[in-house]
Formats: structure tokens, C-alpha cells, sequence
């Protein structure tokens, strides 16, 4: 297993799907509780077709400039596409927390993650960076899992406006970290947004592949590879001694 530590000062890490999961069943979650609400809110609905309009919402960002979603917009585009309605202000604050609630809700951190943040804490500097379009959320879910107290900084792509692998949502990490690239490791699991992106950037990157992902990038003949692959976040501590 190829060792990764020479002139590593910092690592950054994804968040979902890195460090805790965020898979189909979090997703399938997170839409059943919007499409309850939807429901008592409106009336009856076509889940699938809630569940289309969310992955397509999940995957825009990922077209042209990365540009991350606006979450009120995209939550008014859901109701219209799927119930011809418009929302009010105060709708759309109700289903903005439902969002929140159960996002925030279905992640749990695993107790060995904790251990392993503790014990690359003691050699490198770490940071946080996560694609998501609610920043409150991630941070609070940081905070409730118990993790935020490892991390020198939390860069979420609501902060910035675009989304890994823009160079813009590292590089903002970066400069809050005063680290350089070349002596900084990235850990995500996407390979598009983690991967290319912090490759392409001069860093490091480590792809993870403990969980199982709600999108799938594939890799293209143009794209770099990874430094390591591993199947389990643990092993990180090897790659890093």
C-alpha cells in the first residue's frame, strides 16, 4: 500500500459518504418526509415523479460551472413541476425545514471515525469541504455528530456558489487553512467532484469507497488517476504513518 505521508501537512475530507453515509437510504429518507409534507400541504402527488424532479435537482450542479443549486429556487421548482402550485412564503420556510430536519436527521457518525480524525489530528491540520446546498445543515449536522471539533475549517459549496470539483470550493479551504496544495491530501468519495477536482488542483487524493453513493461519476479516459484507493476510512491511518 503506497505510503502518502512525505511532506503531508494537511488533510481535507469530503463529508457524505466519507466520513458518514449518505447513500440511497438517506435519500430515500429525505424524499419521503418532503413528499409527507408535500401531502399535507397539497393532497396526493406522483412520488416517482418527486423523486426524478430530486435527482435531477441532485445532479444540476454537476453540468457547465458547477454552479450549486439555490435551494429555495429549486424547492419552488419542485412544487410547481410536480403539483402546479406556488408557494408562499411561509410554505416554503415550512418545507425548507422539513429539508433540514430530516437531512440533518439521517446522518450518524460512526464512533470510529471520531478515533481516526483523533489520531491524524496529532500529525496533520484537517479540514472540511462538502457539496451541499444548505449550509446550516451541514454544519449543524457536523456539530451533532460530534466531528467539528477536528476541523480547522468547514467549506460547505452553499458558502461559495459552486460546487467540487470546482477549483473555487477547494481553493476557498485552502486559503482559510493557509496550506499549499502540494503539501495537502484530499479524501473524498466522488470520483468527479473529489477526485478530479483536487487533482486538478495539484493535491493529492485518496478515493474512498466504504459506502455506497446516490450518484455515480464514471471514470473518463482524461481524468487522473488517485494517489490510493481504499474500501474503508480506517485505512487511511496506514497510508498516512
Amino acid at each position: 500500500m503506497q505510503h502518502l505521508a512525505e511532506n503531508l501537512e494537511n488533510i481535507l475530507f469530503d463529508y457524505g459518504n466519507t466520513l458518514i453515509e449518505f447513500g440511497p437510504d438517506q435519500v430515500d429518507r429525505c424524499d419521503r418526509a418532503l413528499s409527507a409534507a408535500l401531502t399535507d400541504m397539497f393532497g396526493p402527488h406522483d412520488y416517482g415523479r418527486l423523486t426524478d424532479i430530486m435527482h435531477e435537482e441532485r445532479r444540476a450542479p454537476y453540468q457547465g460551472e458547477f454552479i450549486e443549486n439555490d435551494f429555495d429556487h429549486r424547492t419552488r421548482y419542485l412544487v410547481h413541476e410536480l403539483l402546479g402550485e406556488s408557494l408562499s412564503d411561509e410554505q416554503l420556510e415550512h418545507l425548507l425545514e422539513v429539508r433540514f430536519e430530516v437531512m440533518t436527521g439521517a446522518i450518524e457518525a460512526h464512533p470510529e471515525v471520531a478515533g481516526i480524525l483523533e489520531k491524524l489530528s496529532s500529525r496533520f491540520r484537517l479540514g472540511l469541504i462538502s457539496n451541499y446546498p444548505c449550509a446550516r445543515a451541514i454544519r449543524h449536522s457536523v456539530e451533532r455528530t460530534g466531528l467539528a471539533s477536528w476541523f480547522e475549517v468547514v467549506v460547505v459549496s452553499a458558502d461559495v456558489g459552486r460546487v467540487k470539483p470546482h477549483p473555487l470550493v477547494f481553493e476557498t479551504a485552502l486559503q482559510k487553512m493557509e496550506a499549499a496544495t502540494e503539501s495537502t491530501l484530499y479524501v473524498g468519495d466522488n470520483w468527479l467532484g473529489d477526485i478530479q477536482g483536487a487533482k486538478r488542483l495539484g493535491m493529492k487524493a485518496v478515493w474512498t469507497q466504504q459506502f455506497v453513493p446516490y450518484e455515480k461519476f464514471e471514470r473518463e479516459p482524461d481524468h487522473h488517476p488517485a494517489d490510493a484507493e481504499i474500501t474503508h476510512l480506517s485505512e487511511l491511518l496506514v497510508l498516512c504513518e
